[in-house]
């Protein structure tokens, strides 16, 4: 009996599970307890599943102990226990299981991102990515492929999207088309200030090392109209550059964020 099941009769589903815990099967009543903590999740019981998620944890058992880890974290997560979250995902990762550890990765960076921690969220994304676990591992790069559109790492973000291209699955592909077609428009969605330009984005649209440059302005000092104009820029070796910028476009308004909070464009 499965745990939606079992929330439709929750006592006829208790007692079918606490008959599969006491019948001396180990493997048998480590599922049981694990499903008995989903039971109690579903119809609301958050101290009931909670404890029942702990002794599934207790019985060390090499399938069930890294899901209810799992299960106890995102548990932890929703009542808004951060630390206690943070340190069960660290349990299901730290046990290396080949699904449960990909998996406390990918909603441990969830946890992170709405917690507005994006290197941790960054971190664990990346892992899940990696983790071998090829479900957790497609999630996770839209939503990482997501997060950095959000924050305006176009080049990063792009990069992204256009592996999730080929991972095989439809709907992530979808995400992935979407998420190319609006790219541009996260800029402008994106607060102040316009943090983590992209170095590839900058160096492709200014021909030289962003880093190399000195001071930039608009062109004759005017601003641009329509939202296209030349903007002007040196570099050590004192030589003159000129851009034209169309600030509509993505990448030109990327280059533009830059140069204003660096040099401060009218």
């Amino acid at each position: 009996m499965d745990p939606q099941e079992a929330a439709a009769d929750p006592e006829r589903g208790r007692a079918f599970y606490r008959e599969a815990i006491d019948s001396g099967d180990a493997d048998r009543a480590a599922e049981a307890t694990f499903l008995m903590g989903a039971l109690e999740r579903n119809v609301g019981r958050t101290d009931a599943a909670r404890d029942w998620f702990e002794r599934a944890i207790a019985t060390g058992h090499a399938e069930v102990a890294p899901k209810a880890w799992v299960n106890l974290a995102v548990l932890e997560a929703v009542a808004g226990r951060v630390e206690r979250a943070r340190a069960a995902f660290g349990r299901a990762i730290d046990s290396g299981h080949p699904r449960h550890a990909p998996q406390a990765m990918f909603n441990g960076a969830i946890l992170e991102s709405r917690r507005g921690d994006l290197e941790r969220a960054r971190d664990l994304y990346r892992r899940a990515i990696d983790g071998g676990d090829v479900e957790h591992s497609r999630k996770a790069l839209i939503n990482l492929a997501d997060l950095e559109s959000e924050q305006g790492r176009a080049g990063v973000a792009r990069e992204l999207y256009e592996r999730a291209l080929t991972c095989g699955d439809a709907e992530t592909e979808e995400r992935a088309r979407t998420g190319l077609r609006n790219l541009g428009q996260s800029y402008f969605r994106s607060p102040p200030p316009y943090r983590g330009a992209d170095p590839a984005v900058l160096r492709g649209r200014l021909g030289v090392d962003p880093d190399d440059v000195t001071h930039a302005g608009w062109a004759t000092g005017r601003r641009p109209g329509y939202g296209s104009g030349y903007l002007e820029y040196w570099t050590r070796d004192d030589e003159t550059h000129i851009l034209f910028v169309d600030l509509r476009e993505p990448d030109d308004f990327h280059v533009y964020m830059y140069f204003k909070e660096r040099f401060g464009l009218a």
